[in-house]
């Protein structure tokens, strides 16, 4: 492009140069607001509805760390027509932070207790199934975060794991 010298002795640019700098940082911005909207659309969660829950998360960053609920579970149970079964579970559980490890440690006594009750309400022929086994981690789940978070404050756990499971 032809530079053209002003009457203060500074070259400008000719022939549009300034327009073109002027598109490029308008188009600029016009992405940069398009990747805002679209951040907020995507990450940005929206405000619960009334009446619904709001459920505190679990940090996930951090590495995994495991802890035992030993001895095993041994739980006794009826099935449907009335026959006794017996149950030995061996359970793990998982959270991110030490402090929450050696909280459920600390807790443990409350933790099997809660667990034995729940467990021993189990249906037969629902545990049987892969289904009903998954329920039974996630009812497992949900009753450990309760004890955590009336022992702690807060539900800590992020994760109950079988280790072994024995049904009769």
């Amino acid at each position: 492009m032809a530079e053209e010298e002003t009457d203060t002795g500074v070259a400008t640019e000719s022939g549009g140069g300034m327009m073109k700098k002027l598109v490029f940082v308008g188009i600029g911005l016009a992405l940069a607001g398009a990747g805002v909207f679209a951040g907020m659309t995507f990450f940005g969660g929206d405000a619960p509805a009334e009446g619904e829950e709001i459920v505190e998360e679990v940090d996930t960053s951090g590495p995994a760390l495991y802890t035992s609920l030993h001895p095993p579970l041994v739980v006794n149970f009826k099935d449907s027509a009335g026959d006794s079964h017996f149950m030995q579970v061996t359970m793990e559980v998982m959270a991110r932070d030490q402090n929450i490890i050696n909280s459920v440690r600390e807790h443990t006594p409350v933790i099997r207790n809660n667990l034995i009750l729940l467990y021993s309400g189990v249906i037969y022929d629902e545990i049987t199934t892969r289904g009903g086994k998954e329920k039974m981690l996630a009812d497992g789940l949900a009753e450990i975060q309760k004890v955590m978070t009336e022992q702690i404050g807060e539900p800590g756990v992020e994760a109950v794991y079988f280790t072994a499971l024995v049904i009769q």
